[in-house]
């Protein structure tokens, strides 16, 4: 009998390599010092390597938390290891198309600055799918195309998989599109005029650009949510800084972040986007969705190491905030 999947997700594999820093802006200073001296080293910079990519970052979160999940992806052989390890343990099958991985530079100080080369994401388009990719697409109860922002191809692909799929559910993380903004203006007015997605997930920076593409003014973000999420007829996640909403065009629902000191802000956002579908697919209802996503990004954040939550460090976590 054919695999059945909780979630299927594609597409892209990045390689990470995070420099920890105290201030962005005070990096900015030191590079425009050494640059004046001529060039040279800046030492003693915190650095490690591990996994990333959005598809990568939430098909690993969604297996932490108990899923099972299709992940179709890419990456060369020499990188293959780090993807490998990436999914040791969790039920999460992987395919993996041969184009090279994305490499990404990421600065984490006040706030996270990342420098990519996108590798294989920037193309990767329907003709990656082979038939059988397409019938296990077909067995997912919801399936993810994220970073749209990397892939050139990324409005082909969603348009393939609504015409292949046709009423599956299809949940678009965008990713940060703001130095494509005509492109994805284009994108909302597909997404508005020929139901491409059915869930969008954006936090507030990229919800305020979509809604200036728009034309949708509000008063503050919860507005916001809810008439984008009516604009474009889809659910719309709204995770923030503070706050998080969802909202279908009618009903907006909204839950408090958890006070939490961050130790890491890249892959924020795909910890968020797997407790949000995790909660999804348990049938929580919205507030209760966007508590448990809100909690499931906390863990991540307060973490030292690059790693998603499991359920019942989410639960724990959610436990302790009634406790305070």
């Amino acid at each position: 009998m054919a695999n059945r999947f909780d979630v299927a997700v594609l597409h892209d594999f990045f390689v990470d390599r995070l420099v920890y820093v105290q201030s962005v802006k005070g990096l900015a200073k030191d590079l425009r010092s050494k640059s004046a001296e001529g060039g040279g080293g800046i030492h003693g910079m915190s650095q490690s390597e591990v996994s990333g990519g959005n598809a990568v970052n939430l098909a690993r979160g969604l297996g932490r938390l108990g899923r099972k999940v299709l992940l179709i992806t890419h990456s060369d052989s020499q990188h293959m290891p780090i993807l490998e390890k990436a999914m040791d343990g969790l039920d999460v099958e992987l395919r993996v198309k041969p184009l090279r991985p994305g490499l990404t530079v990421a600065i984490e100080g006040e706030v996270n600055v990342m420098l990519g080369d996108c590798g294989g994401a920037a193309t990767f388009g329907p003709g990656e799918l082979s038939d059988d990719d397409w019938g296990s697409l077909a067995r997912a109860d919801l399936v993810c195309s994220v970073n749209w922002a990397a892939n050139e191809r990324g409005t082909e692909l969603l348009k393939a998989l609504r015409r292949r799929l046709g009423r599956k559910r299809i949940f678009l993380d965008p990713a940060d599109f703001r130095d494509r903004p005509s492109e994805f203006a284009s994108l909302l007015r597909e997404i508005s005029k020929r139901h491409l997605v059915d869930w969008v997930s954006v936090n507030e920076e990229e919800a305020k650009a979509a809604a200036m593409l728009l034309g949708v003014r509000a008063t503050d973000l919860g507005e916001a949510c809810r008439r984008l999420a009516s604009n474009l007829g889809v659910t719309l996640d709204l995770h923030g800084v503070s706050r998080s909403w969802t909202s279908d065009g009618g009903a907006l629902a909204s839950r408090p972040c958890l006070e939490t000191r961050p130790r890491r802000l890249t892959g924020a956002g795909d910890a968020w986007d797997a407790g949000s579908i995790c909660g999804w697919l348990e049938g929580m209802g919205d507030e209760a969705r966007v508590a448990f996503a809100n909690a499931a990004a906390s863990v991540f954040l307060g973490r030292e190491e690059n790693l998603q939550a499991t359920h019942e460090e989410v639960e724990r976590r959610l436990s302790e905030s009634l406790l305070l």
